[in-house]
């Protein structure tokens, strides 16, 4: 089943996130979706904005947000997502305790982010697509047991300095 960004974006909602996050959330979900079964979850793509990925529909819905507040949860759409819920709950489980400001840093070091931004300043709008496939994807692994890997920080010298 394809889902909108809109419709996953509910699941996350319910969790309390800022505009800011929900953005980088959808993301790793359409990405480990895509790593796992080869085949895009939600219907929109993602365009390489400043500060990270970025669906449109979901920017536009919350654009009076500022993206360091949480979004309100009444802004949740009611929608089944039973069918892909341990996805979801991996996703939050690897990334939800991040703040935006690091998810963008992450973003930013990853190979789908440096393809689609190339020739482009670091301050540069863009509204260029970020490509997710298998060749953008060739350094995305799932751990022994099929599952999304731990965020392992460490070494955060290596990340930008994103502030809100």
């Amino acid at each position: 089943m394809n889902y909108t960004a809109l419709d996953i974006a509910s699941f996350f909602i319910k969790k309390g996130v800022t505009p800011l996050k929900l953005q980088k959330l959808l993301y790793y979900t359409q990405v480990w979706y895509f790593v796992k079964t080869k085949k895009y979850l939600m219907q929109e793509s993602f365009q390489a904005w400043i500060y990270g990925p970025v669906v449109y529909d979901v920017w536009n819905s919350f654009r009076f947000i500022r993206r360091s507040d949480n979004i309100p949860q009444h802004k949740a759409k009611e929608v089944d997502l039973t069918s892909i819920q341990d996805h979801l709950t991996e996703v939050w489980n690897t990334y939800g305790h991040l703040k935006g400001s690091t998810l963008v840093d992450l973003t930013h070091n990853e190979l789908p982010w440096k393809v689609s931004r190339k020739g482009l300043l670091t301050n540069q709008p863009s509204n260029n697509f970020i490509i997710i496939d298998k060749s953008t994807l060739k350094d995305f692994y799932l751990t022994q047991d099929g599952r999304v890997p731990k965020v392992q920080l460490g070494d955060s010298s290596s990340l930008g300095n994103f502030s809100n």
